[in-house]
This record gives C-alpha cells, structure tokens and sequence, in this order.
C-alpha cells in the first residue's frame, strides 16, 4: 500500500507542528486500510464523484421537472414514443380480461353453483366496463391504457373510485383519473400526502381541475373501502410517490436526439451543390448580397441545393466537406439504444422493431426477456389497479342484489378472486411453438388454462367454442379436426417411435 500524498495543509502543518502533520499522515494510511470496497474510495480517481443529498421519495420539484421532460420525449422523440406504447401494447393492449377463479371447495357449495357464480360476477363486470368511465367517455379497457401510460410517463396516476349519480347506471361506481400534478399540498414532505404513524397514507391533498384550491381526500373510508388508488412503482421503503419510468435515460434520450438532428442538418449541408461566381464589378457584388439579420444583428448565412453565389473579387472557395453521417453513425446510435434498452428491460429488438440481425433462436430469447418484463409489470398493474376496482363493483353488485352471494363479507376474498389475462403475443414459429405447448400439457408442466392465457383466449371460452363448432359440424355432417380425445399412453409411445 502507497501512503498518502500529502496535501498543501499537510505542508503547512508539518511546518508548524511537524508531530501533527504525522499524526494527520498516520490516520489517513488507517482510513484507506478501513476500506474494504474499491467502490467506496475517496482516492483521486473518484473524488469528483459527488453524490446528491439522498431521499426515499424524489423532491416535488425534481418530479415536475422529470415529468416535463419525460412527456416531451413522448411528444417529440420517436424512441421514447415508441417505447411507451410498446410497454402499452405489451402489458395492457385492449385491456385486462377479468376471468372469475371462484373455488367450490372453499365456499362449500357445488361445482355447479361454483360455475353459477361464476357466471354471474363475469356478466355484471362485462356489463360495467362500457360505464367505467365518470366521464362517459371510456370504456374500463381505455382507461387501463391510459392509466398504465401515466405510470410510464409520469411515475404514477390517481384513480378515485367515485360513485355517480346518473339513474340509468345498474352500477354506481365508476372511476376518474387524475394527473400526478394536482397531488400537492404543504405538508412537511411536500408530497401531498399525510402519513400516519407508521407510514402508510391517511388522506390526499387533490387540487381541484383548474383551481389552486386543494381537497383533501381520505385514503379509506369507514369500512376500509379505498377512496383513491396511487398507482406507482414502489422501488423503496418508504416511498411515497413515483417517478416516470424514462428517469434513467432521460439524458441519453435527448442526447441522442440531438446528435440525430446534427446528424441531419449535416447530411443536408452536404447534400448541397453551390456553385460560386467571381465578379468584378464589386457593386454589384455587394448590392446582389444578402442583408437579412436575426434578432442579434448577426447576418444569416444560408445555404441551399442548387445555390449560385456571387463573390466579390479577391475571394476564394473552401470546399468543406463534413463527411456525414461518419463510418461509426451506426454503431454508436445502436450502442446508446441498446443502453436505454438495457435501463428500460427492454431488448434491442423489442425497442426499435429490428430483428434484421437475428435468426430463429436469438429473435425466441429477446421476445422470452420482453414477455418476461411485460408479464411481472401486467400482474403488478392488475393487482394495484384492476383487481381493487372490482372488487368495489363485485361489492356493489352483491348490496343491490345482482350477485347472489351468501356471506359475502365472511368469504369476500374468494368471491373476488380472480385472474386478469392480457392480450397474446403469437409466435415466432408456430409449428415448433404449438408443438412445445401440446408436450407441456401432455406431461403435466403446464395447463390449457396457461396456454390459453398466453395467447390472451379464455380457457373455458375455447372449450365451448370447439364443442358448439363439433356439433354443429356433426349436424351437417362434415368432419373437422378439433380437440382429439386423449389417447392412451400405449399410443403415444408408439407415436413418438415412429417419429
């Protein structure tokens, strides 16, 4: 180990105390022994390494300035566009299928009462989705899109559960989203939200649409009911608000845009053929020159395909040729995309639509590691979002007498269970792929419910399907190819060894 160089105090004080200045020399030498981790050193290669004031939740300040920015990008840049509505797509698409998983065995009745209620909770949610809205203008489905989009661009979205008063409505509740803006408020965080002792929210401070006027919400009401859903990724304890899921790579996003706009602007520099003539007759010359100035007084220089310009005698041309784009144009842009990608779990291929440079199992391994994200994100958004909106309809329903369930309250988490199937992602071969999902079922790794499902099919909704497909074919008696009986295992032995 070198000792430490000594600093201009050092000097200084060798030269008053010279015992000091070795005390000073001794204790520095034991600061770098206790150093155990290279990423913790205070040496010169990282002592300009300045580390922000650290905070659970980000400064309301911060948030307004990330959320500016980040729905610029979304305005303005074609990547980070790009990017929000493929995580859009992806996890959400046309919107969360509710499928009721009721269980017989825990309620104590029948499988076919099981399969009643069933029924009857997927008909009363498929009939409030088009009055999801307390607007009237969304449909459950739209609002889904809409309120995963927030949560990408801003970090989070509001969601009251409100009750309208319209009397066409079998269902009253309904839902309002609301901007992360106008959750505000002067409490000493700043974040709008009161905590109680043990962190958790006790109410909302809301500023009315249009208003400076703010309304503070309860975050629950008499009997645990939520009045406001927060929406938002928690990566912290003790978080209290989101930040936009571009936070990251905001920087690289505008930077980037910026070098492409260079880049551009360059190319259509070059792109330009002038063409200059000497004139001696310089009254001419200077009476033909052009003197538009900008608001500074500077004299706008411009240049243009096909230009003839006109130079006063004793002037010569400089040819520039700016040689754009450069040989590493595309490898670098890739690199920078490939490093937002990596920020936003998002592969290369999924991010900018180019699987020109992959084969079968390469394009199987990226399209495996976006599913993977959009899978973990689309049961997150159901479980905070979805899942307690219908809970409060599935409630509702059964005070109104629409759902017929006895003990509700005693048994409400087994009435309310339920699965959220997103859109399917189709496959990238499907011989191979439909080959592989038949095996899975056939040895027991997987169900027609999991295979239906990652298709975005209702499993049950297949199965009536086929069966009203076969007996109609059987009553105008044409054969079809549909669900083939199991066959014995004897069979299928036999049928691999042929293969």
């Amino acid at each position: 180990m070198r000792a430490p160089s000594p600093t201009f105090l050092d000097r200084v004080v060798a030269v008053v105390s010279p015992e000091r200045a070795n005390r000073r020399m001794i204790a520095r030498m034991r600061l770098q022994l206790a150093e155990q981790f290279r990423g913790s050193s205070m040496g010169r290669l990282r002592n300009n390494w300045i580390l922000p004031m650290d905070s659970v939740t980000p400064d309301l300040y911060e948030l307004e300035t990330l959320r500016d920015r980040c729905r610029d990008l979304n305005r303005n840049d074609p990547v980070a566009s790009g990017a929000t509505d493929t995580l859009g797509l992806n996890i959400v698409g046309r919107g969360l299928k509710l499928q009721s998983r009721i269980r017989a065995e825990y309620l104590g009745v029948s499988e076919d009462r099981a399969r009643d209620l069933i029924r009857q909770a997927e008909l009363i949610w498929q009939e409030w989705i088009p009055r999801a809205d307390s607007g009237n203008r969304l449909n459950f489905d739209e609002i889904q899109f809409v309120a995963l989009r927030k949560v990408i661009e801003d970090g989070e979205v509001l969601a009251l559960p409100v009750m309208a008063k319209e009397p066409w409505r079998k269902i009253r509740r309904c839902v309002e989203l609301i901007e992360a803006d106008r959750l505000t408020g002067n409490n000493l965080d700043g974040t709008g939200i009161k905590k109680g002792s043990r962190g958790e929210p006790v109410s909302y401070n809301i500023r009315k649409s249009g208003s400076t006027e703010t309304l503070k919400t309860p975050a629950l009401d008499s009997k645990g009911r939520p009045r406001i859903l927060h929406v938002f990724h928690t990566k912290r304890p003790g978080q209290s608000r989101g930040y936009p899921f571009f936070a990251p790579v905001i920087g690289y996003f505008k930077d980037l845009a910026d070098y492409l706009e260079a880049e551009v602007v360059g190319a259509r520099v070059a792109a330009c053929l002038a063409v200059f003539v000497t004139r001696q007759d310089a009254f001419t010359t200077a009476y033909n020159m052009s003197t538009d100035t900008d608001a500074a007084g500077n004299r706008i220089q411009g240049i243009e395909p096909g230009l003839v310009g006109y130079l006063e005698p004793g002037e010569n041309i400089n040819v520039v040729d700016p040689k754009r784009p450069g040989d590493t144009f595309q490898s670098f842009v890739e690199t920078i995309l490939r490093h937002i990608g990596i920020a936003l779990n998002m592969p290369y291929e999924i991010l900018v639509k180019d699987f020109s440079k992959t084969n079968y199992s390469s394009a199987r391994a990226a399209l495996l590691e976006g599913r993977r994200m959009f899978t973990a994100w689309r049961t997150w958004f159901a479980a905070k979002f979805c899942q307690p909106i219908y809970d409060l309809v599935l409630e509702e329903a059964y005070l109104r007498g629409l759902f017929d369930a006895p003990d509700f309250y005693e048994k409400r988490s087994e009435y309310t269970r339920a699965a959220w199937i997103g859109g399917g992602w189709g496959w990238v071969d499907p011989v191979k792929e439909v080959e592989a999902s038949r095996k899975a079922i056939d040895y027991g790794l997987s169900t027609l419910a999991e295979e239906a499902a990652g298709q975005g099919r209702d499993w049950e909704e297949v199965l009536e399907q086929i069966r009203r497909e076969q007996g109609r074919a059987g009553e105008l008696g044409v054969e079809i190819s549909g669900y083939k009986k199991s066959e014995s295992k004897g069979d299928t032995d036999a049928d691999t060894e042929e293969e």
